[in-house]
């Protein structure tokens, strides 16, 4: 988890536990520095390396993949600079919050680290070796002794490094939200296995004390401590479970509210920076003379591989979401006995009360 610890604490919002980095203030200023000055000096730095360029098109048009670059990492900058700290320290606190009821599992946290690793590795494989190569041949082919072109480029790089870094820490925490969400459908899956159980097998799992003592010992059945409602049958106590699944599946919920909060607009910009700088790449690759195709192909993986990952990891987020609906619908109507509900409506009745005295 170094390599991951160190590119979050240089260009990240937050550190790998949850902790707001500071240092971003000083990078994010450099950073939009590097921005400016790129969006001002475009077409007359690209027309010093390619007059053709500066023929073809009209010189506002000649730097509009790299305008386009700064201006949206600049937008995304300032947006990070004054919404993050709000947004970062309610996040951390819902997630504390969750973990008070069912802190996650040393499995979930072991996944949940080897991911971070995972995408953090392929970014910087895809872009760091292909960018160095491309300094590497700007420097000693192209360049004629003009530091500037260099200067240049590698603020287009160090740019361009900064979104992903951003994207690598949303989509990590898509995945701690997965998580959470897969471990409630798991226990939420035991409890309608074991009322399906009960159902099917009254004298086999009756109320018999043998019976509710191997209840409370099964490793297998969702057990919790806290009571809530003193349900009268105390071998099954769903109004707690139930209770229990509802905070959690809120918290989850507030968590995700909150990571569109912080990175909602982010993201919208790196999903149009991802397609611009593929259209462009393509149109340089089909009718412009590139400096290497193997670069080019490489820049093309790097921007599908980002899109992949914003895309798909929220969307089987989502998905492990809607499962809980189903689960819930399908425990209420074909397993739950008449108490449980009784139980439950019970619940109901005493929110609406505290709620009615509070407002009076």
């Amino acid at each position: 988890m170094r390599l991951v610890q160190t590119f979050w604490r240089i260009c990240g919002i937050f550190t790998i536990d949850l902790t707001y980095n500071k240092f971003q203030y000083v990078f994010s200023v450099l950073l939009m520095a590097t921005c400016v000055y790129n969006y001002i000096t475009a077409s007359e730095t690209l027309c010093k390396l390619d007059h053709s360029w500066c023929e073809i098109f009209s010189k506002p048009m000649t730097g509009m993949y790299t305008r386009v670059l700064a201006f949206t990492t600049f937008l995304s900058r300032i947006a990070i600079v004054v919404q993050s700290k709000h947004h970062l320290f309610k996040y951390k606190a819902t997630i504390k919050a969750f973990e008070i009821y069912s802190p996650t599992s040393t499995t979930g946290f072991r996944e949940y680290k080897l991911f971070s690793f995972v995408i953090v590795f392929l970014c910087l494989v895809t872009i760091l070796p292909i960018n160095i190569s491309r300094l590497y041949h700007l420097y000693y082919y192209e360049t004629h002794n003009d530091n500037s072109l260099l200067v240049y480029y590698l603020f287009i790089y160090i740019q361009n490094l900064s979104m992903c870094c951003i994207e690598t820490q949303f989509v990590s925490q898509c995945f701690i939200i997965y998580i959470k969400f897969r471990e409630i459908n798991g226990d939420m899956k035991k409890l309608k296995d074991e009322n399906f159980n009960y159902d099917k097998y009254p004298f086999i799992m009756g109320f018999s004390a043998v019976a509710y003592k191997d209840y409370k010992t099964s490793l297998q059945c969702v057990r919790y401590d806290k009571d809530f409602y003193k349900p009268p049958f105390v071998s099954h106590p769903m109004a707690n479970t139930v209770e229990i699944f509802r905070i959690k599946h809120w918290l989850t919920r507030q968590a995700v509210d909150i990571l569109n909060n912080l990175f909602g607009f982010h993201m919208g910009l790196s999903v149009f920076l991802l397609w611009v700088m593929a259209l462009f790449d393509i149109y340089y690759e089909i009718f412009r003379n590139a400096p290497s195709k193997i670069l080019v192909y490489c820049w093309l993986l790097q921007y599908c591989l980002r899109m992949f990952m914003i895309i798909l990891i929220p969307h089987y987020t989502t998905k492990q979401a809607m499962k809980s609906k189903s689960l819930i619908a399908d425990t209420n109507n074909r397993m739950l006995d008449n108490s449980t509900k009784d139980e439950a409506i019970a619940a109901g009745l005493t929110y609406l009360v505290i709620l009615i005295r509070f407002h009076s």
